[in-house]
């Protein structure tokens, strides 16, 4: 009778174990089933472009040229994301961070301060991630996807020089909307500041702040134009700011198509385009991008460095569109505006 009980007492541990690591195995995968549930999908693929830019969200053309690569991305077999850390380097730094814990394919990022990005490019190409930067250069890269920041402002500012030799008598009282948070901003300012200078010296820069959207070019503009009324040229960065620059000119009683006048800004935005279209006004030039061929230099770039291992720089340059240029109505068609 006991030698009966000893078996079924070991007969009942044995079942009791196999049931523990039954269950164990259960609950393990139950786990990790619930981790990986806790990640987004593209966590777990290697078919992920990773796109950081700062204020994406807020500029016009950016999305438009994002948007396209998206599209493009998805025709090449990738899921394209971004990211939009505002002018918050730290979040920026962050997002990396966790897609290189993810180990997408290819990181893609406009960095506000290229040396503070050098260690974590290091650090993503060591986990076999591609690095590209967008509209710079940095030595930890794998390629450069963009344009000239500088030369392209430059274009601007001669252009804006030479109408001010032909219409104002090589003078102007100079009103400039930058973006002195960005390094991609300084560029562009420093481009169009050397290049009005150069074209036209006596030209004088009388009022600069920072306005990348409509609505900080509105206000910026409203009150440049109250402390100096007698400014007669605004250039800007971004055609969004400029946008809100003609805006404000016609709010504060001026007249839209008042000759010896010069509204002119970057990016080729359909707003922009379409005062230039239209040739009749104070909104005189725009350095465009090519907006849809930026994003499809993204997408394949990513894919030529995914497929291959290398990839050259690929940049994009801007067209100067004046007012009244056949042009304005084709870099419309391209953004499906009319």
């Amino acid at each position: 009778m006991k030698e009966t009980l000893c078996e079924k007492g070991a007969s009942g541990r044995t079942t009791s174990r196999r049931k523990f690591v039954r269950l164990a195995a259960l609950a393990t995968l139950a786990l990790g089933l619930a981790s990986a549930a806790s990640f987004p999908a593209f966590a777990q693929s290697s078919k992920t472009i990773a796109v950081s830019f700062p204020n994406s969200s807020k500029i016009g053309a950016v999305i438009i040229s994002l948007d396209q690569a998206k599209k493009r991305a998805g025709e090449l077999g990738y899921e394209l994301v971004v990211d939009d850390p505002g002018s918050d380097m730290n979040k920026q730094v962050n997002a990396i961070k966790t897609w290189i814990e993810q180990k997408v394919a290819v990181i893609v990022c406009n960095v506000p301060n290229p040396a503070a990005f050098e260690t974590l490019a290091k650090q993503a190409r060591e986990a076999g991630i591609y690095w590209i930067t967008y509209g710079d250069r940095i030595e930890n890269q794998d390629a450069t996807v963009g344009y000239d920041q500088y030369n392209d402002g430059r274009k601007l500012g001669a252009y804006a020089g030479q109408w001010i030799n032909e219409n104002l008598g090589g003078e102007a009282k100079v009103a400039l909307l930058g973006f002195d948070l960005m390094i991609w901003g300084q560029a562009r300012t420093k481009g169009i500041e050397e290049g009005l200078a150069e074209a036209a010296p006596k030209a004088a820069i009388v009022a600069k702040q920072n306005a990348i959207t409509p609505t900080e070019g509105l206000n910026v503009t409203r009150t440049i134009l109250q402390a100096n009324p007698e400014v007669n040229v605004i250039l800007g960065v971004e055609d969004p700011a400029t946008e809100g620059a003609y805006k404000a000119w016609v709010a504060s009683g001026r007249d839209p198509k008042q000759p010896g006048i010069f509204i002119g800004g970057m990016d080729g935005t359909a707003p922009a385009l379409t005062l230039l279209q239209q040739g009749d006004n104070v909104y005189k030039a725009s350095m465009a991008i090519p907006l849809r061929r930026v994003g499809d230099a993204i997408a394949e770039t990513a894919h030529e460095l995914v497929t291959k291992g290398k990839a050259p720089d690929n940049i994009v340059p801007l067209e100067l569109i004046a007012s009244g240029s056949p042009l304005a109505a084709q870099y419309l068609a391209e953004q499906g505006s009319k």
